[in-house]
């Protein structure tokens, strides 16, 4: 246990996270092979699933604790996990070098270069330096102000002190019906991450230290857009992509943004990372489990992320199918095409297995909880009411939808010019982005269909949907950026003189 102030606590706590992410990171070779200002940003969504992870589970499979011996021997261990595989992979680098043989692993340290360079030029870097004001500017806010939203207050900080008193996640006032509990069965891994960063470093009840944990999310979830979208798009549509992102009110200041404590910011997150190694990281197995974790972290932290996960795993999974489909069209599938889609499909398995232990300990969890003051949506799903309801309901849901996304306080002009640029860059729309894209605000809808009061849910809610589909939507964005960006180039181009002809 270490006792800080309520700023040093909250940037404890955004440590804590980072550092066993960081640990994690290095037992992989699709993360650590990434530059460290971007793979900060998959290391601390890593470590805050991890971290509550395991605390979530050894909770409640096991009955340990929620202390901070618990915390801080589980952030310990990925941490030193990591630096003993960065330790031998250094030892075995020296060891080749002095046998006078080339190194049989690439070394992660690249050469130095003037930090203009390494972020691709003055665009980035003043990109860069925006997002950095506003980043700290959150952080300064969430640091020395408490928490003012409703639902973070009602369900999940509510939720986080339940279980803090009760010291483990089946807290008996969960676990009895004669309280009275708002969404009780509603996944713990936030509420979770809340506990471990005030029992680690030792805050009262009332301190609001964890907050910045959700900062953290906010700066994570723009490394991994930033990261994704440089590999589809390059360098300059991925930094103005993000600063045009960070540069949203909602996404700072909206209920599900970095001053909330909802648990939409995370879940956008995690959806995000898990989408951008499947589908544009590299082809290795590793991407597997690293997603999984990911994909891990979706489930338990919110309702709707294991059908989230499952969109993951079936674009992946398609994707894959559809590589193989496409070598084979010619010539053949040759060996490597196989061996290659192969690997694909072993790493979506493995990063499945993972969001499947995830789910189980979610229903594990939850079958001690009965559920009550809930929407229980599950219970309403059936082909006799959702047909009917979006039917009579496309109306008024349209009007609330369009009504929030032309709300200027949060979204200034955002929905007026995403759909111009789309348009414009029209060539570089994948359509596996698409449909990542749609898949949270379709859920939405299916959502609002069984709904008895549509409309007002649809106004309170519609714009979590929207952030959880804004990794994806960001990435197409980036890519129809880069489209105009290279048809403006080849229009300043001159056309290359003829050569004479000989004659």
């Amino acid at each position: 246990m270490i006792a800080l102030g309520p700023v040093g606590a909250s940037l404890g706590g955004v440590a804590l996270f980072a550092g066993s992410g960081l640990g994690l990171a290095e037992l992989s070779p699709a993360l650590r092979r990434i530059p460290l200002a971007r793979r900060l940003g998959y290391s601390y969504l890593l470590g805050l699933v991890a971290v509550a992870g395991a605390l979530y589970a050894l909770s409640h499979f096991a009955a340990v604790p929620l202390r901070a011996p618990a915390v801080w021997t589980i952030a310990a261990a990925l941490a030193g996990a990591g630096l003993g595989a960065r330790m031998v992979r250094v030892v075995r680098v020296v060891r080749v070098g002095r046998a006078g043989r080339s190194p049989s692993i690439q070394d992660d340290v690249t050469p130095r270069r003037s930090l203009v360079s390494r972020l691709g030029g003055a665009v980035p870097l003043a990109c860069f330096g925006v997002m950095a004001i506003v980043c700290c500017g959150l952080l300064a806010e969430a640091a020395t102000n408490p928490e003012m939203d409703w639902d973070g207050r009602m369900t999940w900080s509510t939720q986080a002190r339940y279980i803090r008193a009760a010291g483990t996640v089946d807290a008996e006032v969960l676990r009895n019906r004669r309280w009275s509990v708002t969404h009780p069965q509603y996944p713990l891994l936030l509420p979770v991450a809340q506990v471990a960063v005030l029992e680690a470093f030792a805050q009262g009840e009332d301190s609001h230290a964890y907050r910045a944990l959700y900062v953290g999310c906010f700066v994570a979830w723009l490394l991994v857009l930033y990261d994704g979208a440089r590999r589809l798009a390059g360098r300059i549509p991925a930094a103005l992509a993000v600063l045009f992102a960070a540069l949203v009110p909602f996404f700072a200041h909206g209920e599900g943004g970095a001053f909330s404590a909802y648990s939409d910011l995370p879940l956008a997150g995690f959806y995000g990372a898990a989408l951008a190694l499947l589908l544009l990281g590299p082809r290795r197995l590793a991407s597997g489990w690293a997603a999984g974790l990911f994909l891990a972290g979706a489930v338990l932290a919110k309702n709707e992320g294991l059908l989230l996960a499952g969109v993951v795993l079936a674009l992946a999974a398609g994707r894959a199918l559809a590589a193989l489909r496409a070598a084979g069209r010619e010539h053949g599938p040759g060996p490597a095409a196989r061996r290659l889609v192969r690997r694909r499909l072993l790493g979506t398995a493995i990063a499945g297995a993972l969001a499947i232990a995830a789910l189980a300990l979610l229903v594990s969890w939850r079958a001690g909880v009965p559920n009550r003051e809930d929407e229980a949506y599950l219970s309403r799903f059936g082909l006799a009411d959702l047909w009917p309801g979006l039917v009579s309901h496309f109306y008024v849901l349209a009007r609330a939808c369009v009504g929030r996304m032309i709300t200027y306080m949060d979204w200034t002009t955002f929905w007026w010019m995403i759909p111009a640029v789309l348009a414009a860059g029209r060539r570089r729309l994948p359509l596996v982005l698409l449909a990542a894209a749609a898949a949270p605000p379709a859920i939405g809808w299916l959502a609002y269909a069984v709904n008895p009061q549509p409309a007002f849910v649809a106004s309170v809610t519609w714009d979590r949907f929207l952030l959880q589909a804004s990794v994806p939507l960001m990435l197409l964005v980036a890519g129809a950026l880069a489209d105009i960006l290279q048809r403006r180039r080849r229009a300043r181009t001159p056309p290359r003189e003829l050569a004479p002809t000989a004659r």
